[in-house]
């Protein structure tokens, strides 16, 4: 950062350091002071629950213990001594009669007479089927032991039955050998909500297991923050069946916060205009020398050296800015000198390289011609013979001269790659769809790589010289073990040699970038040839007709491209070509994966027509 900006943020803290610290406090006070109350109202709301669900258990308690010595189940017992056991069909439907009336006249909501064969003689609030088996009443019974408890139970609603929720209490009545298990309750309803409701404040509603809201549904619950605690309703079993979800709304301390904090920013705003309009004209009376060093010597990082800095001052800064002048002159004559060393050791390397490579191909002309020659003067009978094989090798080093200077002249004048988005796995399916080798070559292209910014020729150009460049790799392992083919290939190289390529597109491990993996089963390269593998010339294929310039030129377009090269050991042994290519655009898009393999599709259609 800067003189001046930095100046000026000092100035700006100083200012919004103590309007900070004191909305800091301010909040902590006030946050602190409510946090209290909330806690006040949560012990009210849960000592209020608590006396009333001891109020309805109690009520509905009482009531099953009066169902003792009430009429429906004295009378109940009195025919089922009379029938022996097994009520007759005109006396079960006088005691469900009498069971609605009484329903009514308790007040229950739910209402049950099980008989000691677990069938249901009396249910008048949903009326079941005639005579249903249901064990859970005897059980709920036998479970509780005089505890109330809740539950989800059918009840009539309009002519229908609907589930709601109700507190039960069961008892099995004995009378000698008769049993009857009788269960009482009562629905619950907003009433046990109402007494911790407070408008716009506290918020209650029922809910079970699985979220859904059985009591409250049509209250307002608080959308903004709010502190919430639970009341368990256990069922017989002791398991919570539902849930008191009450909620205690926060929202009249967050509106409190808001308006300190609005204050404070507001305070804080008018401080920081303040300071950054003081902190600029006191710092631009003192740094604006300084920037103008600061930019010359950013013009000196960026090679324009024939920046000057204007210098006015006479002080400590103006001396600076006389030396840093003199230093940019002393930069640009150095610079000029070792530009030219520099042009001038790379043409030397470059002819010397480029010397070497051409007197190898001269001495077999050379020989060959003298060879005429002799044979020529002495009349050899063997003459025709020794023309055939001598111009014949003429001709052979004559092509590799002139492939010599063909790659050259390709390295020397490469244009400059035509960026454009490219689908990395697209291009390499394309190519490898064209690629005739003679070793097979499995490929793993990811689907859905980001775009990359390339021309397409070129990153195929760099693909096809390095399966060129593996597949070299693979025949001469196969000629140094013997086990090559004598048929000679186009290249000259021996054909079928035995080995794997395998092709990779992926992310690279490097953010950013997309990566492309050539690696082979071949004999691998040494550690001391790696470094000097894209050099241009340099090459460990002299007798097989290597230039040196197929790994210089895919170095020099994946340089252009803005990625980068290298070389490492293949796991299970072989080489691994490794080249990273950055993204077209920071906002990374995909290219989506079934319009790539449709692309990819497409190009194989294409090679095998054609």
């Amino acid at each position: 950062m800067r003189l001046r900006p930095r100046f000026t943020l000092w100035f700006s803290l100083a200012a919004l350091v103590p309007i900070a610290v004191a909305a800091v406090v301010t909040r902590e006070v006030v946050s602190e002071s409510y946090t209290d109350e909330f806690s006040r109202v949560r012990r009210a709301a849960e000592a209020t629950l608590a006396r009333e669900r001891t109020r309805i258990d109690s009520a509905v308690l009482e009531v099953l213990a009066s169902m003792e010595a009430h009429p429906l189940v004295d009378g109940s017992f009195v025919e089922l001594r009379k029938s022996g056991g097994e009520l007759p069909g005109d006396t079960r439907r006088e005691i469900k009669q009498r069971a609605d009336d009484y329903l009514r006249g308790l007040g229950l909501d739910v209402l049950y007479l099980v008989e000691a064969d677990q069938r249901i003689l009396a249910a008048p609030h949903y009326r079941p089927d005639q005579d249903t088996e249901d064990p859970s009443h005897t059980g709920h019974a036998e479970a509780t032991a005089g505890r109330a408890y809740y539950l989800r139970q059918p009840v009539m609603r309009e002519g229908q039955v609907v589930p709601v929720l109700t507190v039960q209490a069961a008892r099995t009545f004995r009378d000698g050998r008769e049993r009857l298990t009788v269960v009482v309750g009562h629905e619950v309803g907003a009433g046990l909500l109402d007494v911790v409701r407070q408008p716009e404040r506290v918020h209650a509603r029922i809910v079970d297991a699985a979220g859904e809201i059985l009591v409250g549904a049509a209250e307002p619950w608080p959308t903004g923050p709010a502190e919430v605690f639970e009341v368990p309703l256990p069922g017989p079993d002791g398991a919570p069946v539902a849930v008191v979800q009450t909620a205690i709304s926060r929202a009249e301390l967050e509106r409190i916060l808001a308006q300190v904090t609005l204050a404070s920013l507001m305070l804080a705003a008018a401080a920081l205009v303040v300071t950054v309009i003081l902190g600029l004209l006191v710092a631009r009376r003192m740094t604006r020398d300084l920037d103008r060093l600061v930019d010359g010597a950013e013009a000196a990082a960026r090679g324009e050296l024939e920046h000057r800095v204007e210098v006015r001052a006479r002080d400590e800064i103006g001396a600076v800015a006389t030396s840093f002048n003199r230093m940019m002159e002393d930069l640009k004559s150095s610079k000029e000198r070792l530009v030219m060393a520099e042009r001038v050791a790379a043409w030397q390397e470059i002819a010397r390289r480029l010397a070497h490579e051409i007197k190898n191909p001269l001495t077999p002309i050379q020989m060959a011609v003298e060879t005429l020659r002799k044979t020529f003067a002495k009349k050899h009978p063997s003459f025709d013979e020794i023309f055939d094989e001598s111009t014949a090798t003429v001709l052979e080093e004559t092509a590799r001269l002139k492939r010599i200077v063909g790659e050259f002249s390709q390295f020397a004048r490469m244009p400059k790659p035509e960026l454009g988005p490219c689908d990395l796995s697209e291009i390499a399916s394309g190519c490898l769809a064209l690629y005739g080798g003679s070793v097979a070559v499995s490929k793993r292209l990811e689907d859905g790589l980001p775009a990359i910014r390339g021309d397409r020729d070129q990153l195929q150009q760099v693909l096809l010289n390095l399966l060129e460049n593996a597949r070299d790799a693979l025949a001469a392992a196969a000629r140094d073990a013997g086990e090559a083919r004598s048929t000679e290939a186009d290249s000259g190289d021996a054909g079928d040699a035995k080995g794997s390529i395998e092709v990779e597109t992926r992310l690279s491990e490097r953010a950013g970038y997309v990566a492309l993996i050539v690696a082979d089963s071949g004999p691998g390269i040494p550690a001391e040839v790696r470094d000097k593998l894209f050099t241009p010339y340099y090459t460990t294929k002299h007798a097989h007709g290597g230039t040196g310039l197929g790994l210089a030129i895919v170095h020099r377009i994946v340089s252009d491209h803005g990625g980068r090269i290298r070389v490492d050991e293949r796991p299970g042994g072989g080489a691994r070509f490794v080249v990273e290519l950055p993204f077209a655009e920071p906002a990374v898009e995909r290219v989506p994966k079934r319009r790539a393999r449709r692309r990819r599709r497409s190009a194989a259609r294409a090679s095998s027509e054609g």
